[in-house]
């Protein structure tokens, strides 16, 4: 795949409609950068917060009492809400690439993932199913874990997609599509996600407000990805 070419179309829309983006993106920026301000002044930061965890594995955990447990909570909260507001992100930039909607509402099109019960409900057990197939796969090793997360990646654009076409899929179903779509893919994806490695490091030394345009130039560049191997899939069938 033209990973390079990919990658240049994406900051091509992102120049010509870079308002657009700073406000469809800031929402997930805010909630990102928030958080971050709040953790690293939080006395707590520097504590394993897997030890929250096992507490409630354990059933030691006392909700309300236990500041670490309510930093484990919250942090937990913050990465499932911005994960949500990220994936229908993705969905407007998917349909950004295809030309199926205007540079327009941007706010609006920041909640899309809310504004949809089907995509909110998808996105929710999409999520929680290939979480724990992935966690199984890892407790063999961790190689063959990550390399399922690559094949289940595309699960969720694929059962909005079948959601938008008025032919709703199971999500089990989705995540059969994504893994066979994904066949000769997933070393693109790695190299692809390889390749924002050096952004994101230069982004720590920025305080995140890089973020107001690597989020868009990150997801655009990945539903780039996607309508590229949805076409090859359909073009094969």
């Amino acid at each position: 795949m033209d990973r390079v070419g990919m990658k240049l179309e994406a900051k091509r829309i992102i120049g010509s409609h870079f308002p657009f983006f700073i406000l469809l993106f800031l929402p997930a920026v805010i909630i990102q950068l928030g958080y971050s301000v709040a953790y690293s002044t939080n006395p707590l930061h520097e504590v394993d917060t897997n030890q929250a965890f096992n507490q409630i594995i354990q059933g030691t955990a006392h909700f309300g009492s236990n500041e670490l447990l309510n930093l484990w909570l919250i942090s937990t909260l913050i990465s499932i809400v911005s994960g949500l507001l990220l994936s229908g992100m993705m969905f407007v930039c998917i349909d950004l690439i295809r030309n199926k909607v205007p540079f327009d509402q941007p706010v609006t099109r920041s909640f899309t993932i809310l504004n949809h019960g089907q995509y909110f409900i998808g996105a929710i057990m999409i999520g929680i199913i290939t979480t724990v197939l992935t966690l199984l796969w890892s407790v063999l090793l961790i190689v063959p874990g990550i390399i399922k997360g690559f094949a289940y990646s595309q699960t969720l654009n694929i059962y909005r997609d079948s959601v938008d076409a008025g032919k709703p899929i199971g999500y089990l179903e989705a995540i059969t599509r994504s893994r066979k779509m994904m066949v000769g893919h997933k070393m693109d994806y790695f190299v692809m996600e390889l390749s924002f490695i050096g952004w994101y490091i230069l982004n720590s030394f920025t305080y995140g407000i890089l973020l107001l345009w690597l989020q868009p130039y990150y997801q655009l560049s990945f539903a780039n990805f996607y309508v590229k191997i949805a076409q090859m899939n359909q073009t094969e069938q």
